[in-house]
């Protein structure tokens, strides 16, 4: 096994459990803003917000739009799928989202069993393009942050995963060569092929083992993998 000095972790969905942690941030909003009025059911609201929410994010990484028509058009546009035409209640459940969804500490299965194993060999850095506000709470609250020497926002970078100029930029300021660093993330478009295009050699973890036929470096299912492999 070739030595690595530098990991590169993505934080969401990665790391961090996304998709646990916005689910019951959701469901918490839902209720107390009474959206029953409007959805028949939870699973209905969050149905519709999902495709709407990637949409946008999409959107957001090509510079199509901005900040603000993402985190709070999500939301508006989820709502007027079932008649209710409110701006301003959407900035203020968007608000709330982001503020709320940040506090959340669950992580991804084996997070903190991998980087305690790694956390001795390895210098480990965030990569990640989320928003400043949020992403900063998250690795502190759930007891992330002391794992890692630098955290790479592309809100505070001024360019996204997967670009280069993304990639290039953390590099030079670890001071780490390409062959000495490694990518780990879930997003194949975003991590992977970001990483890949860079000259990077990467981790493409893929939990639910969705079929693919890009050539990745190493894939896996779960964290845990990584532990006697690095």
């Amino acid at each position: 096994m070739k030595k690595y000095r530098h990991l590169f972790f993505d934080l969401d969905h990665t790391l961090w459990d996304f998709a646990t942690n916005e689910r019951l941030t959701l469901n918490e909003l839902f209720d107390k803003y009474d959206l029953r009025h409007y959805f028949k059911s939870f699973n209905e609201f969050y149905e519709r917000y999902v495709p709407i929410n990637a949409s946008l994010w999409e959107k957001y990484r090509n510079w199509e739009i901005r900040k603000i028509d993402l985190s709070i058009g999500r939301f508006h546009q989820t709502f007027q799928t079932a008649g209710l035409d409110n701006i301003e209640m959407a900035e203020l459940f968007s608000n709330e989202f982001v503020a709320t969804n940040s506090q959340k500490t669950n992580v991804v299965p084996f997070t903190f069993d991998l980087l305690e194993y790694l956390k001795p060999h390895y210098t480990m850095h965030i990569i990640t393009n989320g928003f400043t506000e949020s992403q900063k709470v998250k690795l502190e609250r759930s007891g992330l942050k002391p794992y890692f020497k630098k955290v790479f926002i592309s809100e505070e970078l001024g360019v996204q995963k997967p670009k280069k100029g993304f990639f290039e930029y953390a590099l030079k300021s670890c001071n780490a060569k390409k062959t000495e660093s490694l990518v780990i993330g879930d997003s194949l478009e975003i991590d992977i092929l970001g990483a890949k295009n860079f000259g990077l050699d990467h981790v493409y973890y893929n939990p639910y083992s969705i079929p693919h036929e890009v050539p990745v470096f190493k894939e896996i299912a779960s964290l845990h993998e990584l532990i006697g492999w690095l």
